[in-house]
This record gives structure tokens, C-alpha cells and sequence, in this order.
């Protein structure tokens, strides 16, 4: 191999290395959700390359509102899925989407785009 081969394999594995960091290894943004004046807890999410925040703290047997504003036009981000509680929702671009629902069993719980790219976590304690 010359110089040329080597450095292209090189900046391969590294461009490699940082995509592996970044979409599974980098710190996440953790947010705990607090109650509004009726009891319910409520969370505003941006939809822009990534649901900010990705990890959502709530309380279980608490009803929890997720507002979803959707900043981009990528088909991926489309629409929100939440398996484990039988929900989801299309996303129109620059308009806010409520989800709503009780969660009611602590644990850990995957949301998504339908795509399964992008990807978040509700943490029920």
C-alpha cells in the first residue's frame, strides 16, 4: 500500500470511530419532567436531527404529557412511536403534537422515529 491507500484507511476507520461515538456512545441529555398547576406532567421535545431531550425522567402513576415540535423536514422524522404504550404520532413540521398518556409500570422505554433512527428513552421511576 502507499501513502495515499494507508492515510484513506486510516481517515476511514476514524470517520468510522466518530459516527460509532456519536449516534450510540456520547452522553445523552437527561431531563426530569415537573408537574404543571393540574397534576400532570408535561415535557416539550424539539424534533431536529434528534428528539431534544432523548432521556425523558417521569414518575410512574402520574398522567405525563409529551409536546412534540417537529424543526425539520426530514421524512425520518415524520412521526413519533411508542410501542410499549400502544401510542404514537405524524408530526407536521413547525406544528406542536400532544401525546398523553399514564405511565404505569416503572422501567425503561424506547421511542422512536418509524424509521428506527432516530431514538429515544423514557426512564419511569
Amino acid at each position: 500500500m502507499n501513502a495515499i491507500q494507508i492515510a484513506v484507511t486510516i481517515g476511514g476507520i476514524a470517520l468510522s470511530l466518530f459516527i460509532i461515538w456519536f449516534f450510540w456512545l456520547a452522553p445523552k441529555q437527561q431531563t426530569r419532567v415537573a408537574f404543571d398547576t393540574s397534576g400532570v406532567q408535561e415535557v416539550a421535545i424539539t424534533v431536529k436531527g434528534g428528539y431534544t431531550p432523548d432521556i425523558i425522567v417521569v414518575k410512574v402513576g402520574q398522567p405525563l404529557r409529551m409536546r412534540f415540535t417537529r424543526q425539520e423536514s426530514a421524512a425520518c422524522s415524520e412521526m413519533v412511536l411508542f410501542p410499549d404504550f400502544n401510542q404514537n404520532a405524524k408530526l407536521p413540521e413547525g406544528q406542536e403534537v400532544m401525546i398523553e398518556f399514564t405511565p404505569e409500570k416503572p422501567g425503561e422505554y424506547g421511542f422512536q422515529c418509524q424509521m428506527g433512527m432516530l431514538r429515544g428513552k423514557l426512564v419511569v421511576e
